[in-house]
């Protein structure tokens, strides 16, 4: 998840304050109220996807704290929650639940989700970025490889209706999962649709486009109107979560 509420963001300064981290690379790593463990797989993990999104995007911050944080102070965050990450022009952080470090399945996701976020943030910064916030976390989710079936995305989208791309971002925020991941999955469904259609190239465009207006950046980009675009997205949603 990205570090878009308050409460993340208050939480994180705190697990910061007096942490002292191992430099690893681009990388300090830190554990906050919970026993350091072993952390090669954590760092094999790190250093991998930070080539991967970095060999993507080229933004991933030169140097990137991360803390590791027991699972009953990640809860207080949220129960469902096993990472966030914070960006500013000065400091860039992940923060990593305990027991999600030692999973060798999961923790590669989380990587590379979390760095795609600090990458994104970093482009976004250029401008005004609030009409392309609905796209983080379908790129982030994208990027890492989250093992998603994209007929279950499209039937899950159909059987909870679509949404706007305001709608994307409003839904996204907030407390309630189950909208939460509504808007998740419409995000990572278009995204996926846009890179299909366009190419990966498309992606990075948009996100480096001076234009503030996201339609008029779609048009410049693609050729297309993003409202075109959006319909043939939406039937073909329609056409495979109906299947």
């Amino acid at each position: 998840m990205g570090w878009t509420a308050v409460s993340c963001a208050l939480a994180l300064t705190l697990l910061l304050a007096g942490t002292a981290s191992a430099d690893a690379g681009h990388f300090g790593i830190s554990f906050r109220d919970c026993p350091e463990t072993a952390s090669s797989g954590l760092q094999a993990a790190l250093d991998a996807a930070y080539g991967r999104v970095n060999g993507t995007f080229g933004t991933c911050p030169d140097h990137v704290e991360v803390v590791i944080i027991s699972d009953g102070a990640m809860d207080k965050v949220g129960k469902h929650v096993d990472s966030f990450s914070g960006w500013n022009k000065e400091f860039s952080a992940i923060v990593l639940r305990n027991s999600s470090i030692n999973n060798c399945s999961s923790l590669p996701v989380l990587a590379s989700h979390e760095l795609t976020h600090l990458a994104v943030n970093e482009m976004l910064s250029k401008k005004d970025p609030s009409e392309y916030h609905w796209m983080e976390e379908g790129i982030c989710t994208w990027i890492s490889r989250e093992p998603l079936d994209d007929a279950d995305v499209s039937h899950y989208i159909v059987g909870h209706g679509f949404l706007d791309t305001a709608g994307i971002y409003d839904a996204i925020k907030s407390e309630d999962c189950a909208v939460s991941k509504n808007g998740y999955m419409q995000s990572y469904s278009l995204v996926k649709y846009m890179e299909r259609r366009y190419g990966l190239e498309i992606i990075k465009k948009l996100l480096e486009c001076p234009e503030e207006s996201f339609d008029a950046a779609f048009l410049q980009c693609t050729g297309v109107s993003f409202a075109s675009f959006y319909g043939d997205w939406k039937t073909r949603v329609m056409a495979s979560g109906r299947e």
